[in-house]
């Protein structure tokens, strides 16, 4: 059996290809697909991107199923069955071969069975998520880069962009954070800011990770803090989680932005409780819903 896995988020989407045996048999990247798609225009930038996809597939081979983990969307959602009907579609299967769900269920995959544990994911937004056995799902944080989702990526490139912009309006040397932004867009003049930012949207903020993590490696305080900071933020929703679930889970911390730093785990790790037991995880979500897929399990 040959299943398609599907990752979509805000900044971006990755697919894989693979049969039951695990063996990757394609796999690369669209743009970004999020369940936002409360107007013609979005919902059409999403249908494009469903597009490329089967374009890029079809040049391998046809799946037999599909399973789709979409951020900004619930499972079995009318935004969810749209997604997948559009899927369905595209690929020309029968609806019981596609399912969309929201992310963290396939991202929740890469580190617990159902009911065994929190994991705190941070991709450019971040969220806390606990799946029980019988499928009920508690998250904490997880609201969009507009209103919340500190620590993650986008939250971590506005905080430093937010610290070079005003240390350049009070006359100060924005130091050794200012030179690594500098260098990822090429200058800090206020127009290669301003376009960087505003012609790339939340995408290019988050991109500024690395930059962050370069500058704080070479102990600029600034970043530091703001690292140390992302990764307390992380630990405040697993501690959320865990009060609100009564009882001890082990942790896992996931997601590219979690790893841009060891500052980050280290200060999640010293914020939790002493006793939590923590782990890494860095097997990617798309894999996880490739070999979903190509096994025929539900996520």
């Amino acid at each position: 059996m040959i299943g398609l896995g599907l990752d979509g988020g805000g900044t971006g989407a990755r697919w894989r290809l693979a049969d039951a045996s695990g063996r990757i048999l394609g796999e690369g990247t669209l743009g970004p697909l999020t369940g936002h798609i409360f107007e013609p225009a979005s919902r059409a930038a999403a249908q494009q991107t469903i597009a490329a996809l089967l374009a890029d597939v079809q040049a391998i081979g046809k799946p037999v199923r599909i399973c789709a983990g979409i951020t900004g969307l619930s499972t079995g959602s009318e935004t969810a069955q749209l997604m997948a009907s559009w899927l369905t579609d595209a690929f020309r299967l029968a609806p019981e071969a596609v399912q969309v769900v929201d992310d963290m269920r396939i991202a929740y995959r890469s580190a617990f069975q159902p009911g065994e544990g929190i994991l705190v994911y941070a991709g450019t937004g971040s969220v806390a998520f606990h799946l029980s056995q019988d499928g009920k799902a508690d998250r904490a944080g997880g609201h969009g880069y507009l209103i919340d989702d500190a620590g993650g990526g986008y939250w971590i490139g506005r905080q430093a962009l937010a610290a070079l912009v005003r240390a350049q309006d009070e006359g100060r040397d924005p130091g050794v954070l200012g030179q690594a932004i500098g260098d990822a867009i090429g200058g800090l003049d206020w127009e290669q800011i301003r376009r960087h930012v505003y012609g790339g949207g939340r995408a290019a903020v988050a991109a500024l990770v690395p930059a962050v993590a370069k500058a704080a490696a070479r102990d600029d305080e600034v970043a530091t803090t703001i690292l140390s900071s992302a990764g307390e933020e992380l630990a405040r929703l697993a501690r959320v989680l865990l009060a609100r679930l009564g009882r001890e889970q082990p942790v896992a911390l996931a997601g590219g932005a979690s790893r841009a730093s060891p500052l980050i785990f280290s200060h999640f790790r010293a914020s939790l409780p002493r006793d939590a037991v923590l782990r890494q995880v860095t097997q990617p979500p798309v894999e996880v819903a490739a070999r979903l897929a190509a096994e025929g399990l539900a996520a």
